[in-house]
């Protein structure tokens, strides 16, 4: 790529055709104001996820699912100075990248934004409002909030651990630890798809096994139940 990126963004995806090309359209905008790399990392997709991917990243790389090894593979394969780990239905605005790079060049080792939903009924504003409360509190992120690292921090960390759920808690609990962490004060919205199933009865599973996280049920066993609240 000749010189080096400024910044490098990771996507894991499974079978997301429906929602990748917005993103990365307006991440390929984002190329105006920052240098930057994108790299999809896919889990094995059985629809045109990765031929969608090709016409916009730089690197498209296939391996076996798990959004934590995911993550881990795309940062090894990167060379930003900075990493940001975005979801593939992230709905983002043109200068979110040069946020980040501002924010790091004040000090912030890593972070996240704050997050809404795309949709504006009552029940999805009160989950955002706990979910960015929570983030700023106890700087504990979730993916779809765009947590981003320097890349030196991410490293000094070991990367995500090889979990099958709650990668991005795990994560979170060591950056602010390991440095100084900040959550950028514009929402990143993100789908409300995962609520399709039923708002309250994902709400509920979502709270269980953030609750066996913090009691450190086996990740497996937290795995297991997702599974069984999606079906």
């Amino acid at each position: 790529m000749g010189t080096r990126p400024r910044v490098s963004v990771v996507i894991p995806t499974l079978n997301e055709e429906a929602v990748l090309e917005d993103t990365l359209r307006i991440l390929h905008l984002n190329k105006e104001k920052v240098s930057l790399e994108v790299i999809i990392v896919d889990g094995g997709s059985t629809d045109s996820t990765c031929q969608v991917a090709s016409r916009y990243a730089d690197q498209v790389i296939v391996m076996s699912p798990g959004r934590g090894g995911q993550l881990n593979r795309g940062a090894e394969n990167s060379c930003g100075e900075i990493l940001w780990f975005l979801h593939a239905d992230s709905q983002l605005e043109k200068d979110y990248v040069l946020e980040i790079v501002k924010t790091t060049e004040q000090g912030i080792g890593g972070g996240c934004f704050q997050i809404s939903f795309d949709s504006k009924r009552f029940i999805y504003q009160c989950i955002a409002w706990s979910s960015n409360q929570r983030a700023k509190w106890f700087k504990s992120f979730y993916g779809d909030q765009g947590i981003f690292v320097k890349r030196e921090v991410f490293q000094k960390l070991g990367g995500f651990r090889p979990i099958p759920l709650m990668e991005d808690l795990e994560f979170s609990r060591r950056l602010k630890r390991g440095t100084k962490v900040q959550v950028i004060q514009r929402p990143l919205q993100t789908s409300s798809r995962r609520f399709r199933k039923g708002i309250l009865r994902t709400l509920l599973v979502m709270q269980l096994l953030k609750l066996g996280f913090y009691l450190r049920v086996n990740p497996k066993f937290l795995s297991r139940v997702y599974g069984l609240g999606r079906g």
